[in-house]
């Protein structure tokens, strides 16, 4: 569990985001107007891009303690999507040590709510002693599941299952320079790094080190998700164009509607925006989703 200063990473988001939420609410027309146009713009699919989170959890387990361990309400996620005209969430499981029964518990909560989620596997070489390619192609293959998440440095074994597919893969390691020990040799595999590279912006160095990486590999982009110092978000996309900045959340705890307001008001070109909000995961994707 993220903690600092005395605080969890819970605690942070519920404090910061409903003081950020309810100041753009009440005071900033432009959110609101933000958000009712997202809103018209789903209803009308007619030659209009798709809003897709690329970065959520959903899960159950036994203590309440933070979202990517404990429980992630897919219908609080559906909510906010709907709120915020986002038309699709890309969703993969909370921690676990196996994630055999969680996988297919996305695979089942995509079905239970057709046409809302897109489902991601999730593995991890340090908790799971047991092969896993097989298990991943049978996720991807006879389950449907589009993508993984990893949490952790990933095996050989993971990355030559990955390239094999292909699929995409939403990444949060321990740090930044981690992805330097395998990106060389993986040059087909595209990995979204989340949160910028930094959790909530604890190290701006990490929201650096990531534009620096994406620069310099093709196959590597970077998710929104609780970028808190939104300025390196703007240098992101500054510096590495829309097409390499994809629009996240992180829900539940992390709110989708404050992610695209973070991108919507920097009043970027219609198609740069439809690029960042949705265009991004879906070519990644493969067009479909």
């Amino acid at each position: 569990m993220s903690e600092k200063q005395g605080q969890t990473r819970r605690d942070f988001l519920t404090r910061s985001g409903a003081v950020i939420l309810g100041s753009a609410l009440s005071g900033n027309a432009g959110f609101a107007a933000s958000v009712r146009s997202a809103s018209d713009a789903a209803n009308d699919k007619a030659g209009k891009a798709p809003i897709i989170d690329c970065h959520a959890h959903v899960g159950i387990a036994e203590d309440l303690v933070d979202p990517w361990d404990t429980f992630a309400d897919p219908t609080l996620l559906l909510s906010h999507a709907e709120e915020a005209g986002v038309d699709k969430t890309v969703i993969f499981p909370i921690n676990s040590k196996s994630y055999i029964k969680p996988n297919e518990y996305i695979v089942q909560t995509c079905q239970k709510y057709p046409g809302k989620f897109i489902g991601f596997a999730r593995h991890s070489a340090a908790t799971e002693h047991y092969p896993i390619r097989p298990m991943l192609f049978h996720e991807i293959h006879d389950l449907g599941l589009r993508g993984l998440k990893l949490h952790d440095q990933p095996s050989q074994e993971i990355l030559d299952a990955v390239r094999d597919l292909p699929i995409p893969v939403v990444a949060h390691l321990a740090k930044v320079p981690d992805f330097e020990e395998f990106l060389p040799y993986y040059p087909t595999i595209n990995f979204i790094v989340a949160h910028l590279g930094g959790e909530m912006s604890y190290d701006v160095q990490e929201h650096l080190d990531a534009i620096d990486l994406a620069k310099r590999y093709p196959n590597v982009y970077l998710d929104s998700s609780i970028v808190l110092l939104t300025e390196y978000l703007e240098m992101a996309i500054k510096q590495l164009g829309p097409e390499k900045v994809l629009l996240a959340s992180d829900g539940p705890d992390g709110d989708i509607r404050m992610d695209i307001f973070k991108i919507r008001v920097l009043g970027l070109p219609k198609d740069h925006e439809e690029m960042i909000l949705g265009g991004n995961i879906l070519r990644l994707l493969g067009g479909r989703v």
